[in-house]
């Protein structure tokens, strides 16, 4: 089940899983054409990667940051057993 959409959830359970939904957005438009093209280029090198490319493995490193994050807020609150159960 979709955990977002749940009529049980509390306040501040709907304020983190909303500002995860806004943060994958903002993610999502990064890769998108106004943005991306900004950092489209082969060089300058960063770390030996191209800037485009590290970019894109940049934000892929934040996401999984935030997403176990997440994770563990979930295993903290006990959320994860009440998952398991529905």
């Amino acid at each position: 089940m979709i955990r977002i959409f749940s009529s049980r959830l509390g306040r501040s359970e709907r304020r983190v899983y909303g500002l995860l939904v806004i943060y994958f957005v903002i993610v999502f438009v990064a890769m998108l054409w106004p943005i991306y093209p900004l950092f489209a280029s082969a060089l300058p090198l960063v770390a030996g990667l191209p800037l485009s490319l590290f970019y894109l493995a940049a934000l892929l490193v934040i996401s999984f940051g935030v997403l176990l994050a997440l994770y563990r807020w979930e295993a903290r609150r006990g959320l994860l057993d009440d998952a398991e159960s529905d």
